[in-house]
């Protein structure tokens, strides 16, 4: 069996959820909190074959979709502060929610859905709370990109363009450009099904990767330039509020930031601090035996083992302190090497 199969197995959630999705009427897709390329690739897939289907489609989330998404299929129909109340979701509808690992990512009124209404959580982060009615958690998958393309070539056998840039853009986002050590053989084989039907990966990387704008790309400038080794492997910077102020940015345009300290030679462990309204956000990146979702646990966040945030109840400096006497001290470390 090729690895892009679905899977044989009587009890696979790909042949329920499939089935669940197959009888519905209406899909009502949410993506996460902040949404990232995974949660929207994936969900813009699931949008344009739902509605080749014949279905019913509605897609939203909490927040607005960044600027540099908005050429994935389905955005323009992608509703910002979703709510699910006004939908009235009811028998022959199904709620999907596409990479969010806990209620409190999603919508706010996730809860007002009656017991008829399924409500299918599909992840691969390995700490999701399960809260769905159906649950598909795989965190072997590199990214929840993955599973929906599993889970759509179950429902419909050849994927239209769009669809398959959607998963493209979803896969290459969350697994560094298949760097991370998430990536697997699976992962490419799917990358390589998908560049077979028709996804270009030189237009992809520059719908994906080229889209700065000059004040996001100053923003970039002023957060490398405050660059500093912290410890024996590790490397920090920040953004201030007025940052964004003054570049005219967006904060979706530190997306992938942090990912620059990690080309520093001999660098383990990363954090950009991002100042924002109440709190200090924390953006996480690690190699080797380090855990980047441990150290976020530990505040209260969460993520990949390579990847993962949290947010600091702190002002800039205290977080900045905080972070940098974590890092220079290996015997506080050590409890987040992955075993």
């Amino acid at each position: 069996m090729r690895l892009t199969e679905p899977l044989p197995s009587a009890e696979s959630p790909l042949r329920t959820i499939s089935g669940l999705l197959r009888d519905a009427h209406r899909w009502i897709v949410l993506a996460h909190v902040n949404p990232d390329g995974d949660t929207l690739g994936t969900g813009s897939a699931f949008v344009s074959t739902g509605r080749r289907l014949g279905k019913t489609v509605l897609w939203g989330g909490p927040s607005v979709v960044p600027e540099g998404y908005r050429f994935l299929a389905g955005t323009r129909d992608y509703a910002p502060d979703l709510l699910l109340a006004p939908l009235s979701p009811g028998v022959g509808d199904v709620v999907l929610a596409l990479d969010t690992s806990t209620r409190d990512r999603s919508v706010r009124d996730l809860a007002v859905l009656a017991e008829e209404v399924p409500l299918v959580n599909v992840d691969h982060h390995e700490d999701n709370e399960r809260y769905g009615s159906l649950n598909w958690i795989d965190p072997s998958a590199s990214a929840t990109g993955e599973m929906g393309f599993l889970l759509l070539r179950t429902l419909q056998q050849e994927l239209s363009l769009e669809a398959a840039e959607g998963l493209y853009a979803a896969i290459a986002t969350d697994c560094g450009n298949f760097t991370f050590s998430s990536t697997t053989a699976r992962t490419h084989e799917i990358a390589g099904a998908l560049v077979a039907s028709g996804v270009s990966p030189e237009r992809m990387e520059a719908l994906i990767r080229n889209n700065h704008s000059l004040g996001g790309l100053h923003l970039r400038g002023r957060a490398l330039g405050r660059a500093l080794r912290v410890g024996p492997s590790a490397a920090m910077t920040w953004l201030e509020r007025r940052d964004f102020d003054e570049t005219e940015a967006e904060p979706s345009e530190t997306e992938n930031l942090v990912n620059e300290l990690m080309t520093l030679k001999g660098v383990l462990f990363a954090v950009l601090l991002t100042e924002e309204e109440k709190d200090i956000r924390a953006s996480l990146r690690s190699r080797g035996l380090l855990s980047a979702a441990a150290v976020a646990r530990s505040f209260g966040g969460g993520g990949h083992p390579q990847a993962a945030g949290c947010r600091l109840p702190l002002p800039l400096e205290a977080a900045r302190k905080t972070m940098i006497a974590l890092l220079e001290d290996a015997d506080v470390l050590r409890p987040f090497a992955r075993q």
